[in-house]
């Protein structure tokens, strides 16, 4: 049977989202909730089954494809199992099998980078397009890779860690535990350690009143509020890590060749600036593939991962039923 609808959640490290989606991309309902990333894991699976409660009585059980969950983690696809996670206490959790066990529909479980990319090239930016990059600035920094038209997962779903791609020796610290990867620089928490430095000071003044005038509370958000503002420390901040992301971008430029960048999450797609920036050192660095290679900003926002989830919940059941894309 084909069915007409699929709920995807997207799980972040700041928010849950979940939304009960047609075949053709269309959102009828859509929930959204604050990850208790404090409270553990059995925390987190409470607040995915409610929110899919929430969006599940719109129609009837029979309709419903399955569930496509987005999760910050390296997955093993084949086994559906959370290898690493480096925001939230996952690592070593069989959140698929917590799910299925309180929900009466199949669930499959992907990395949040691929699911956001699967988002995109069905709904989105990178639509019709084939081989694309998609990076995700957020809490985290994720990625997926698109090569003839399939996400690249890699032997057993790991791959496309894009964000973990090591860009400075002897970096800062990750919150992985390495050092010097691109999130050690774009990811949320480095942007705000950076901007409670800058409010420290005098000429950081801008970005400590957007947090209420205590440097100390500074977030990324407050960075990127101030340099929208037209403050030029904020600004400077986002910049660098613009530089920082064209840098790596380009060893993906020279190695895979790619039609398309996508930047989407929430610092990607507020700050065209940064973007318009890592184009730049892509164009100036990389080698003849920079002709070939466009880059844009994400285009569904924070639905990116909720249609792309749900996608995934729709291929898959179309998979087990012998149907066609």
């Amino acid at each position: 049977m084909r069915t007409s609808y699929a709920i995807g959640v997207d799980v972040g490290g700041t928010r849950i989202a979940a939304g009960l989606v047609e075949r053709k991309g269309r959102t009828l309902k859509e929930v959204r909730a604050l990850t208790p990333a404090e409270a553990g894991p059995f925390a987190i699976v409470d607040a995915i089954i409610e929110l899919i409660e929430g969006v599940a009585v719109t129609v009837h059980p029979g309709e419903i494809a399955g569930i496509g969950v987005g999760l910050p983690a390296q997955i093993d696809f084949l086994k559906q199992t959370v290898e690493f996670c480096t925001n939230l206490p996952l690592a070593g959790v069989d959140m698929r099998s917590l799910i299925m066990s309180r929900v009466r529909h199949p669930v499959t479980v992907d990395n949040d980078g691929n699911c956001a990319g699967i988002g995109e090239s069905r709904f989105g930016a990178a639509k019709g397009v084939r081989d694309f990059v998609m990076i995700t600035l957020g809490t985290g920094v994720g990625g997926a890779l698109f090569l003839d038209g399939e996400p690249y997962r890699g032997s057993r779903g790991l791959g496309a860690e894009i964000g973990h791609m090591v860009v400075q020796l002897d970096g800062p610290p990750c919150p992985c535990g390495g050092n010097g990867h691109i999130e050690s620089f774009l990811g949320r928490p480095a942007l705000a350690a950076r901007g409670r430095a800058a409010a420290a000071e005098y000429k950081g003044e801008a970005i400590r009143d957007e947090a209420g005038g205590d440097a100390e509370k500074v977030t990324a958000e407050n960075v990127v509020n101030a340099a929208l503002a037209g403050d030029e420390i904020a600004r400077d901040i986002l910049l660098d890590a613009g530089t920082v992301l064209g840098e790596a971008l380009v060893g993906i430029v020279n190695l895979l060749n790619p039609k398309l960048i996508v930047v989407g999450g929430g610092i990607g797609e507020s700050c065209a600036f940064l973007v318009e920036r890592a184009a730049e050192v892509i164009d100036e660095h990389a080698l003849a593939g920079r002709r070939d290679v466009r880059m844009v900003q994400a285009e569904l926002g924070n639905d990116a991962g909720v249609l792309g989830a749900a996608a995934l919940a729709f291929d898959e059941h179309d998979s087990r039923e012998g149907l066609h894309r």
